[in-house]
């Protein structure tokens, strides 16, 4: 092999190697930035962690006043519907069949319970 195809092999591997020793620094250095970056979102994250947690502890809170406060007209709410059904089916046709009959058993017992009494009609007609 000839003197210059050495030299040349020589500077080829001065270079090639000049690179790899930069490219290793650079590694090690971006290594470290990862490694910096990683502990920070680990801060960072536990930190949201934090937030989110006492924010959802917040909304329950609020979630449970909202459901007492809604308590009472919840409540109303469901009566004044159930009154309402009930109301309409009482107005149905077909339901209001019995109502004639008991209004005039209704009316049978007024009658019977205000006629005058036999010894009371006696009295009445002495004080006049």
């Amino acid at each position: 092999m000839s003197w210059w195809l050495q030299v040349i092999l020589a500077l080829v591997l001065l270079v090639v190697g000049g690179f790899l020793v930069q490219l290793l620094v650079q590694l090690r250095r971006t290594a470290a930035a990862v490694q910096a970056l990683a502990e920070s979102a680990r801060t960072d994250l536990d930190l949201i962690a934090a937030d989110v947690h006492h924010l959802r502890a917040r909304v329950d809170g609020l979630a449970d006043q909202a459901s007492g406060c809604l308590e009472l007209p919840t409540s109303l709410a469901r009566m004044a519907g159930t009154a309402t059904r009930a109301f309409e089916t009482f107005l149905n046709p077909r339901t209001l069949a019995w109502v004639a009959p008991l209004l005039t058993g209704f009316k049978i017992a007024l009658k019977f319970l205000r006629r005058p009494k036999k010894g009371a009609a006696s009295e009445e007609e002495s004080h006049e």
